[in-house]
């Protein structure tokens, strides 16, 4: 039952990540908390990540603007391993009020329109990526800061989907690294997670159908209504 359960849970968050290029891990952590320990959680689900993202990107069929990622994904980089360390070192209750405070707080402040004052576009995009990194390393939840940086941007929703999965992507590619060589991820739980791949897949390949239909403006009341439940969420 924990594996049916499990590969529902990831049915449903690719679905969301497929639709909306974000969500998974928002969706799919606080309920697999339910049942399993983070420390077995976060993992899988960077690597899941990893397959679901390329998947996305293919889909999408676009090309991103690599440029304004790339000092966010660096700072990410280079702040993903102190990430890693807080997921072995810090206590789970600890993280999970973390997660939801973190959460709650992106939500409002978008639900009334608050927009970052960019004096200084560099330095804003580092402050993104550095919380990005501490975030994606301990509990495999790198989109807010680069969600409400790239929504201050106005861009519309297939560059912001194209640019958050092009940016996922390549930061799953450096933790699922880090995980591999820190032995978060071994060859024991990359098999165990195998017979979860099917629901990830379809959950995946049934949202990127799903997204191309949803109206602009539903789509992002869902992504911030998606913020506030999985932050109340963690909370408890």
């Amino acid at each position: 039952m924990t594996i049916f359960f499990t590969g529902m849970i990831i049915l449903l968050s690719a679905m969301i990540q497929g639709a909306t290029s974000f969500g998974f891990s928002l969706l799919a952590l606080p309920l697999l908390g339910l049942f399993l320990n983070l420390k077995t959680i976060v993992p899988m689900l960077v690597f899941f990540s990893l397959i679901m993202n390329v998947i996305i990107l293919v889909r999408l069929k676009m090309v991103p603007q690599i440029k304004s990622l790339l000092l966010m994904f660096v700072m990410a980089v280079l702040t993903t391993p102190i990430g890693v360390q807080l997921l072995k070192f810090m206590k789970e209750d600890t993280l999970k009020i973390i997660i939801g405070i973190v959460l709650i707080l992106i939500a409002i402040a978008m639900k009334r329109g608050f927009r970052i004052q960019m004096k200084d576009q560099n330095k804003s995009y580092a402050i993104a990526g550095i919380l990005s990194g501490l975030l994606n390393g301990s509990v495999s939840l790198s989109g807010p800061p680069i969600v409400v940086m790239l929504s201050n941007e106005n861009k519309n929703r297939d560059h912001f989907r194209s640019s958050l999965t092009t940016y996922f992507l390549l930061l799953n590619i450096v933790t699922v690294t880090l995980y591999v060589s820190g032995d978060l991820i071994t060859w024991q739980s990359f098999k165990d997670q195998l017979v979860i791949l099917p629901f990830l897949i379809i959950g995946t390949l049934l949202g990127t159908m799903l997204g191309s239909k949803i109206n602009e403006d539903k789509f992002k009341a869902m992504v911030l209504n998606l913020l506030v439940i999985m932050g109340i969420m963690n909370l408890f």
